[in-house]
């Protein structure tokens, strides 16, 4: 039988609503992307673009038999292969989630948890939503295991009570990733691409990082509702590691889940000036509405 209906995916900066129990038989099918819709407080739109551009007419897939897969829209930069390690990874639903990923990776590639409101599902993750139709069902079939092997480092989803580096580093030898020639690189960031195109897949790195870590959940654990604007900050030292964390600007127990979050984040390749390796500063806004 063919079903449809109306589905918001919030992935980075999204939504907090009711948990919504959900069945892996309701979730099983194809799901085709409508609308991507970016909150206007949201700063860094030509970084956010990029995730607009691939998600766009974008194609989810929740196989019968546990394999994921993704088509990107139309639209998406050639890099979205890069940075997203979704095609033929495995799914499961836990706690009212729909985690995507391998037991190699701890299913970490992308966690969505599942709410609804006012009769229409979301799925949400900490800086977009999208707007979503399912057009076919499938049925479940002997489960495969994904053979991809990702990239991405093994840790829970939940994090807390990070060992955050603090270090006194003099202002001289302290960059703005803003401003930097050389700038930090993620993994699959390349050497031979301009700076700005670097910065951007970096800046996309930590983004996508933050999206799978942070605990929405937490708005609703401390009952707050509305607009929430969390600023981290923090240096990316000169051997490529998170130090000097700080958020403010929400719940504490909020800003502390964004240090901790932070605190996991991969190494990454310093940053560099005159051929050394130099701390670079690095600032990141988090957004999301909450509803009651």
């Amino acid at each position: 039988m063919r079903f449809k209906s109306q589905l918001i995916i919030a992935l980075i900066f999204g939504l907090s609503l009711n948990a919504q129990t959900l069945t892996e038989k309701e979730i099983m099918g194809e799901w085709n992307t409508l609308k991507v819709l970016i909150p206007d407080e949201v700063p860094q739109k030509n970084a956010v673009k990029f995730m607009t551009d691939a998600f766009t007419g974008s194609k989810f897939n929740f196989q019968g038999n546990k394999l994921f897969y993704f088509k990107e829209g139309k639209t998406a930069d050639k890099r979205i292969k890069e940075l997203f390690f979704l095609d033929g990874e495995n799914w499961k639903i836990n706690n009212d989630k729909i985690l995507v990923g391998t037991e190699n990776n701890g299913f970490s590639t992308m966690h969505i948890t599942v709410q609804k409101n006012n009769g229409k599902i979301y799925f949400v993750l900490p800086m977009m939503s999208l707007e979503m139709e399912k057009i076919s069902d499938d049925e479940p079939s002997e489960p495969k295991t994904s053979k991809n092997k990702s990239d991405f480092p093994v840790y829970e989803s939940q994090v807390e009570n990070v060992d955050v580096v603090t270090r006194e580093i003099d202002e001289k030898d302290l960059i703005p990733f803003a401003v930097i020639e050389n700038p930090p690189l993620a993994p699959d960031c390349k050497e031979k691409w301009n700076n700005e195109k670097k910065k951007e897949c970096t800046s996309k790195y930590i983004q996508m990082h933050v999206a799978r870590k942070f605990n929405t959940e937490l708005a609703s654990e401390v009952g707050i509702s509305g607009k929430i604007r969390i600023m981290i900050e923090f240096v990316i030292d000169v051997e490529g590691n998170p130090i000097n964390i700080t958020a403010s600007g929400g719940p504490e127990i909020m800003n502390q889940n964004a240090i901790d979050v932070i605190g996991v984040l991969p190494k990454l390749k310093p940053g560099m000036k005159d051929g050394k390796p130099i701390n670079v500063s690095y600032k990141m806004p988090l957004l999301f509405q909450v509803e009651d």
